[in-house]
């Protein structure tokens, strides 16, 4: 069926048959992503939608649907940043040390003992909060590597203290966050972030094995876990699974149970570590598995108390154009690199992410730079994201995975965003429908078939 005509209006027919062991093209899941109205059609009805869209043979229940589909809705839509002014998340990366050595790590090539200094970060924080610029979103400021921030914590003490100094007399709405491996974690440190609010995220393997082999200093880091747990400061976990961490999810629900009982949260990240994927066919297995075991993961979890989320497969509440809005990410060498992955001259692409610095106490931006990078790995530009369904919850795809990546994997991260949203898009039918006729909706379809009405 060429469905091109709806598509051209941001509505995609998914074909669903699958999921009921039937031809994919007998059951669709009809979903119009800028507005976030997803429904179950049988490929009749599809035919009819396309027909209304061509403007013929228009009945009234086509009609409807067409015009649901189009409305507007109240999904926020995230488009491209036209400069750099509009962008709101800021990455102040304080150092390029690091106590660890991950087998993952994405900035191990730019080792060296360099801090930033405070008057870079000064001057990041008086363009956000000094220059009279309009606040159209709260600010995300956000502590990571680069290397271990913790290293820097007096630096990031007298940041925080900063910020709060400029705000006094103002009425910016901002978060303050800072990703660490955790084994530097003190007492003082907690008592300064609960005192401060400032959010943590510690990046932890969960089960000892893993966490030796892959980071490191699992006894330290659980240590500190206790500590914190036991005074009430409300961080959170992620683990980042390799080809042999990928299928013992369901082993760390289990594990933060017994271990960790009053961590009731925990997010699963997927890597970004080409060594680790010799060729395109591990990488989809690799994917494939982290799919199965996220949602074994996530059900075990919701049965022990325990929320499990993964923004690399739970995309269905951002809507954008481009998968990175943008970001300020100020290196240790007070340049402004797009991402804070990439953030020094030793790494190989650095000149393609940077695009300003900090130079007199002041942010300048190389305009032409930023509006190239921002051209790049979106909707628009990435020829795989034409007809896909997937395109405006996915964004394209990180940039930085197009690099670091050959071509030949593209395909395989693309099935796996829309294996992820596909599952997403039923489950949500699925409670929609379980709440509007007390029925199971996979149960519903089967009688149907069974009945030959579908």
């Amino acid at each position: 069926m060429d469905s091109q005509i709806i598509i051209d209006k941001d509505i995609f027919a998914v074909p669903s048959g699958d999921i009921w062991g039937i031809e994919a093209d007998r059951v669709y899941m009809v979903y119009a992503p800028l507005n976030g109205h997803i429904s179950l059609a049988t490929r009749e009805n599809v035919a009819a939608l396309c027909d209304c869209a061509q403007g013929r043979n228009a009945d009234e229940a086509s009609r409807k649907a067409l015009s649901m589909f189009q409305a507007k809705g109240a999904v926020p839509v995230h488009y491209l940043p036209e400069t750099p002014h509009e962008l709101y998340q800021i990455d102040i990366l304080s150092n390029y040390t690091c106590n660890f050595k991950c087998i993952y790590c994405y900035s191990a090539a730019g080792r060296s003992n360099r801090q930033i200094e405070f008057e870079k970060i000064k001057a990041v924080i008086d363009y956000l909060f000094c220059s009279g610029k309009e606040q159209k979103n709260p600010y995300i400021i956000n502590f990571s590597g680069g290397g271990e921030p913790l290293m820097s914590f007096e630096l990031i003490k007298r940041t925080v203290a900063y910020i709060e100094e400029v705000n006094k007399d103002r009425n910016y709405i901002y978060n303050i966050g800072l990703v660490t491996n955790g084994s530097l974690i003190t007492p003082e440190i907690i008592d300064f972030f609960q005192e401060h609010k400032v959010d943590m995220a510690v990046s932890f393997e969960i089960l000892e094995r893993l966490q030796n082999k892959e980071r490191g200093s699992y006894d330290k880091v659980s240590a500190n876990l206790d500590m914190m747990l036991e005074r009430g400061y409300p961080f959170g976990i992620r683990t980042t699974f390799t080809p042999e961490s990928v299928s013992c999810m369901c082993e760390m629900i289990d594990e933060l149970a017994a271990r960790f009982p009053k961590l009731k949260k925990v997010v699963y990240d997927t890597v970004l570590a080409p060594d680790l994927f010799d060729s395109p066919e591990d990488l989809r297995r690799y994917y494939d598995t982290f799919l199965e075991e996220y949602w074994k993961a996530k059900r075990k979890g919701a049965g022990l108390g325990i929320s499990v989320e993964s923004v690399a497969v739970e995309m269905l509440s951002m809507v954008r154009d481009r998968t990175c809005e943008g970001k300020i990410v100020l290196t240790p060498m007070g340049t402004i690199s797009s991402c804070a992955r990439v953030s020094s001259p030793l790494e190989e692409k650095y000149e393609d992410y940077v695009y300003g610095s900090v130079e007199d106490g002041t942010l300048v931006f190389d305009q032409e730079r930023f509006k190239g990078i921002i051209s790049q790995s979106n909707i628009y530009s990435q020829p795989m994201c034409a007809g896909c369904y997937a395109r405006w919850n996915c964004g394209g795809g990180c940039r930085l995975f197009h690099h670091a990546f050959s071509p030949d994997y593209e395909a395989v991260r693309c099935d796996f965003v829309r294996k992820a949203l596909k599952v997403q898009l039923f489950n949500v039918l699925s409670a929609n429908f379980q709440k509007a006729s007390g029925k199971d909706l996979k149960e519903f379809i089967n009688e149907k078939i069974s009945r030959n009405e579908i």
